[in-house]
């Protein structure tokens, strides 16, 4: 039986997009049990070092995933590009939940992780993208905005998830092998993913271009839509640098600055606030233009950076950590509300996925990926820190909008 009505394919993407996300970012949940049973032959501080070295591994292979499923799916079919992906990944996470520790097998374990974490970059390069162009060929215009909020909601779903099956698992009162149960649980929402996407069909604006191609769809779109692709890093990145700031670096940074307790906790409040609000902004970007949109939010979002970090880092109690951490947030997701959405919407149909994928990817591996290093350099290089992280924000967001606004430009002038 084909899955063929709209609502049933938003919800499958969702569904595959979050399982791809959580068995993507589930590795560096769980860096301590990597180190342990895979590292204890270097002191703690390389070991650091090498763990997160080979989580961004995954950012690094993400454009390559980009490009060999971009191609597959605008020359073969946004369906097999994305059981491919998913396929891979599962792989991936059944092969880490068996893998003999270092103790058992030596250093080769090391170069499997290694292996494992290059597969998964280029699964989940061709995997976020691809969904977001599915999704919105199969949607009647006017609610495109609302099916990829949706959509991207999933991915903030899936870091959630990973963020609270560690936690579990890595309980002191569970034996020390329960770790592995997340990749198992990544591999059994990886074959449950599977079985979703094998039920899906390609959309009709797809079937009817494919025969039109010729060659190969990024060269074409590079050729042909070069601000649209620079666009498309721009917004990716403004995407990537708020996220990871938010979910990733605020946590560690708040609490190195402030020592009246831990604010682990702040990654799963800005995961959930994200959960729960992008599908409202997505809706939101659907009732006005969408260029102006975002053009507006990523402004907006640009001065929120420059004030907000140092308002939320010297917060008078921890209430207002929350209060300033939730509304950061919300500002963020109503410029990525609309980033996903527009980034496909610039490209025709013939090239979409190939130069959505690849361009995306970059902004959002390359400049996204790099946040929390960039960000601790940051604060360990310089007085005031907070001001030049708010500026750092800032400017990627405000660039991200100038690009909007050039694209915004070339379609009015050229309609």
């Amino acid at each position: 039986m084909r899955i063929s009505t709209t609502r049933q394919i938003i919800l499958s993407c969702f569904l595959a997009s979050t399982l791809e996300i959580y068995d993507f970012v589930i590795f560096g949940f769980l860096s301590t049990a990597i180190h342990k049973n895979y590292l204890s032959f270097l002191d703690e501080q390389t070991s650091l070092f090498i763990t997160f070295t080979l989580f961004a591994i995954g950012f690094v292979f993400r454009p390559i995933g980009s490009l060999i499923f971009g191609y597959i799916g605008d020359k073969y079919g946004r369906k097999k590009a994305l059981v491919a992906s998913i396929s891979m990944m599962g792989g991936c996470s059944l092969i880490m939940f068996i893998l003999p520790t270092y103790t058992t097998i030596g250093i080769l374990s090391c170069y499997i992780i290694a292996l494992i974490r290059i597969i998964q970059g280029i699964s989940v390069g061709g995997e976020f993208t691809g969904a977001i162009v599915f999704t919105m060929e199969h949607v009647q215009k006017g609610g495109k905005g609302l099916a990829v909020g949706i959509l991207s909601a999933g991915g903030a779903c899936g870091l959630l998830l990973a963020s609270l099956v560690s936690k579990v698992l890595q309980n002191s009162i569970l034996p020390e092998y329960s770790w592995r149960f997340a990749f198992l649980l990544g591999f059994a929402l990886a074959i449950v993913g599977y079985f979703i996407r094998q039920k899906l069909s390609d959309t009709k604006e797809f079937t009817t271009t494919k025969d039109k191609l010729k060659g190969f769809p990024l060269l074409e779109g590079i050729r042909n839509y070069k601000l649209e692709s620079l666009s498309t890093i721009l917004v990716a990145a403004a995407n990537g640098t708020t996220f990871y700031f938010g979910a990733v670096f605020l946590p560690n940074h708040l609490n190195h600055t402030r020592v009246d307790q831990n604010y682990g906790y702040i990654s799963l409040i800005i995961s959930l606030t994200m959960f729960l609000s992008l599908p409202v902004f997505g809706y939101i970007s659907d009732k006005f233009n969408r260029q102006k949109y975002l053009i507006i939010t990523s402004m907006l979002m640009s001065l929120v950076g420059l004030f907000f970090i140092h308002l939320i880092t010297f917060a008078a109690n921890t209430a207002s950590v929350i209060f300033l951490s939730i509304a950061y947030t919300l500002f963020a997701s109503m410029m990525i509300g609309s980033i996903n959405i527009y980034a496909a919407e610039i490209f025709p149909t013939r090239v979409r996925m190939s130069c959505m994928s690849f361009f995306y990817s970059i902004g959002m591996g390359v400049i996204g990926g790099t946040v929390p290093m960039v960000s601790t350099f940051i604060t360990n290089n310089f007085d005031n820190a907070e001001y030049v992280l708010g500026m750092y924000i800032a400017v990627i967001c405000f660039t991200a909008s100038i690009s909007v606004i050039l694209v915004y430009i070339k379609k009015h002038l050229n309609p």
